[in-house]
Parts: C-alpha cells; structure tokens; sequence
C-alpha cells in the first residue's frame, strides 16, 4: 500500500480492493461519484504495480475513466525508482490516455525515453516511452 493510505478514512479505506482477487471492490467503484474516487486514486494505481495480479487490468481500466484524476500520481511514478510500476502505468494508462493528459506527461515520457535508467530499460520503459511519443 502507497503512504496516501494513511491520509484516506476508514470508509475511503473500505472502498478499495482488499486483496488481488478484489474485482467486485473495482465494480463498486463504478457506482461512486468522481469526488469520491478523486481520493483514491494514489492508492488504486497501487493495483497496476504488477499486471499479473487479477485485478490489475480492471483498476487500469476502471482508473482510464478518469485521465484527469491520473496526470499527477502518474506523473509521480515515472520520475520514481520502481522500473515495473514504470512500464506498466506506461503500458496501460499513459499510452491510453488522451492527448490533453499525454501533453502535460511528455516531460517525463520523453526523460524515460532518451535518459532511461538501468531499471527502466530492464522493462523496456524506455521503448514503450519512444512509441508512445510517436503517436
């Protein structure tokens, strides 16, 4: 669990996915005004640190709805030390987003793409970084 967790409530706790199998807690989020997954957003993209767990393709998509909500956590995980958290909001989010959110994203994109760290290339970061500023 990221350190926003010990900013969220309890009931905002409550909300999110207990465990990797958790796909009904993404379902119900659905349900949920923006203002209440605003908050949760840090903690959701906990969920796409590994694309192997169950539940990380739905909160990747679920997280989509909401591109704005993302730029700045987002944006926070590239310039940071976790190479497969990197590759996969790269992967899954980034390169989905639309180009409103790409735009304020490219700094970052383009440092993995031209400067990558070792753990960066170890996941391709760097590559996915390139084809996405090719779009």
């Amino acid at each position: 669990m990221s350190s926003h967790s010990s900013t969220l409530t309890p009931s905002q706790k409550a909300l999110l996915p207990k465990d990797k199998h958790d796909s009904a807690a993404i379902a119900h989020l659905s349900t949920l005004p923006e203002s209440t997954i605003a908050h949760l957003v840090p903690e959701l993209l906990t969920w796409v640190q590994d694309i192997n767990w169950p539940i990380a393709a739905l909160a990747a998509s679920f997280l989509l709805k909401y591109p704005h909500l993302l730029v700045v956590p987002v944006r926070e995980i590239l310039l940071g030390g976790d190479g497969e958290w990197k590759h996969n909001c790269l992967v899954y989010l980034v390169d989905e987003m639309p180009l409103e959110q790409l735009r304020v994203l490219r700094p970052a994109v383009e440092r993995i793409a031209e400067s990558s760290t070792e753990g960066e290339r170890e996941f391709e970061s760097d590559e996915v970084a390139r084809n996405i500023l090719e779009k």
